[in-house]
């Protein structure tokens, strides 16, 4: 018998990088986060149904990592290890209760500080609306496991109460490395509402099972928290086969009965109706503040733009280019579904509302 030995590499496979995006799927595996059970405080707020699995103990079905977030994780530690070798502190402070843990970003007594690394579009959107309630959830419970002394930190003695009176969350944008910071005194009744978040979610599995735990994401390219969501296949089945189910959504594999039809169309026509009602109001006060800039009370108003730029003329472009015989670059393109609700004539209002 001839013995068959592998392929030697050829000297391009040899010489080819390394794949960055497979070590980054490697080492999120590798980390605690990746194969927690317990819930982690920065999931508090956030959505019911993904801490449900967390309780139940189920596995992740969804655990790619992009890279950007992988840069973000260690931009978010080199962040931390200037601040704590500037103002001193403790960072990265392992907590642990019954129910909830999670990792402190930064202790500088007596004031608990969250740390958020987030893209340009996350740091305007906080600069417009302010602090996610979950946010402030997360870094209200880091302040109630170090007052309560439960901690899992080498550096603090277990069970001994910590002092702090103060909450910080500060954002820092990825793509300018602008910084914002929001603080707020310790709030009990903050960090009571996150507990009974969390008591309500325990309290649901162990009654009726993960499935009657509520969705707080809208869905896969619909909203982001599902986009990126462990349990994403488990929670709104696999990817759509378009094969087999044709154009649909994984949404739409909730429309079962008549009765769930009519529902989403009735949703539609009413979130619709409100989405104009909220663009007439927003347009109407953005007249009222033309000429008008500066602080008004908690917020800041300022205007940008209106400056004359440069741009292609693409109707001159397109009858130049036929003057002088050439082809215009043409590309196939879908044209974006629509979707049109309207009144049924054939039925009187009153008699057409469910």
């Amino acid at each position: 018998m001839t013995a068959v030995l592998p392929a030697r590499p050829t000297t391009a496979e040899r010489r080819a990088a390394p794949s960055l995006a497979a070590a980054v799927r490697d080492l999120d595996r590798r980390r605690a986060r990746s194969r927690q059970r317990m819930i982690g405080a920065s999931e508090l707020g956030e959505c019911r149904r993904r801490a449900a699995y967390r309780v139940a103990r189920r596995r992740p079905t969804n655990t790619r990592t992009g890279l950007q977030a992988f840069l973000g994780t260690e931009l978010h530690r080199g962040v931390l290890r200037a601040l704590r070798r500037q103002y001193g502190g403790l960072t990265e402070v392992a907590l642990r209760g019954e129910q909830v843990k999670g990792r402190c970003d930064w202790w500088h007594a007596p004031v608990v500080e969250d740390l958020k690394t987030t893209s340009r579009f996350g740091f305007e959107r906080v600069l417009t609306r302010g602090v996610p309630t979950k946010h402030w959830f997360q870094v209200a419970v880091y302040a109630w496991l170090l007052r309560t002394g439960q901690t899992a930190d080498r550096r603090l003695e277990a069970g001994t109460a910590q002092d702090v009176d103060g909450l910080r969350v500060r954002y820092l944008s990825r793509d300018s490395g602008e910084d914002v910071v929001f603080e707020a005194e310790h709030d009990p009744t903050l960090t009571a509402e996150a507990i009974v978040w969390l008591s309500d979610v325990y309290a649901t599995v162990e009654d009726e099972g993960v499935d009657a735990v509520p969705r707080d994401g809208f869905g896969p390219g619909v909203d982001t928290m599902c986009d990126w969501c462990p349990f994403l296949d488990a929670c709104w089945g696999p990817p759509v086969d378009p094969e087999t189910e044709g154009d649909v959504s994984r949404q739409s594999r909730l429309t079962v009965t008549d009765r769930d039809y009519v529902g989403a169309v009735h949703d539609y026509d009413a979130w619709r109706a409100a989405e104009n009602e909220a663009r007439r109001h927003k347009e109407y006060a953005r007249e009222r503040l033309r000429g008008r800039s500066g602080p008004a009370d908690d917020l800041h108003c300022e205007w940008s733009g209106g400056v004359l730029r440069e741009q292609v003329d693409k109707d001159a472009a397109v009858e130049r280019l036929t003057e002088l015989g050439e082809v215009v670059p043409t590309r196939r393109v879908r044209s974006p579904r629509t979707i049109r609700v309207t009144r049924d004539p054939t039925r009187p209002e009153q008699e057409a509302r469910p």
